[in-house]
This record gives C-alpha cells, structure tokens and sequence, in this order.
C-alpha cells in the first residue's frame, strides 16, 4: 500500500495484536477525546458483527499489521485521494490520534 493514500472503505484487515478482523467504515474520522478533537486514518467494525455503535474501533495505516482484503475502488478514487491526502496537509488545528 502507498504510504500516502488510505485503504478504501470495505477494506479489511488486522491490527497489531488484534484478534478480529475489522472492516474499514470511514476514514480520516474526526472524534472528541476527551476536551481534544483528533482525526485517526481509519474508523472499522467487527468484520464478523458489523456496526455496534459502542465499538467502533478507531486507528492509523501504522497499526495494520495485514491487509485481508481491499474494498471496492471506483473511478473517482484519485479525487478522492488527494482531497484526504490535501486536508491533512492543510488541516492545523486537529491533530493525528495516537492509538495506545
């Protein structure tokens, strides 16, 4: 995977120490931790349960530790790409989440 562009959504995978595939519902998530707004790379759910509001797991490209599957990429792809790729670069008052 090319270090700057995010899986699509659908994707599916494993995280570093996890036990259960997730699937990626949303990137470039923004949430409130705690009194700090904070984006992560990735939002997913359970790839065996799907959508449980209260487990929703939040991460980063550098918590993946394998790709299962990749979810369906249409022609507008690239648009879509750079226009994540140039809110991060833009974006100076969210800061990237750290997963602990």
């Amino acid at each position: 995977m090319n270090d700057d562009k995010l899986l699509s959504l659908g994707s599916i995978v494993y995280l570093k120490r996890g036990k259960i595939a997730l699937m990626i519902v949303s990137r470039q998530p923004v949430v409130d931790l705690g009194n700090e707004r904070v984006y992560f790379d990735y939002a997913g759910v359970s790839q065996i349960l799907g959508l449980e509001t209260d487990k929703v797991v939040y991460f980063n490209k550098e918590n993946i530790s394998q790709v299962i599957f990749e979810g369906y990429v249409s022609e507008e792809e690239p648009r879509i790409q750079e226009a994540l790729r140039e809110w991060r670069e833009s974006n100076n008052q969210i800061s990237k989440g750290k997963v602990k």
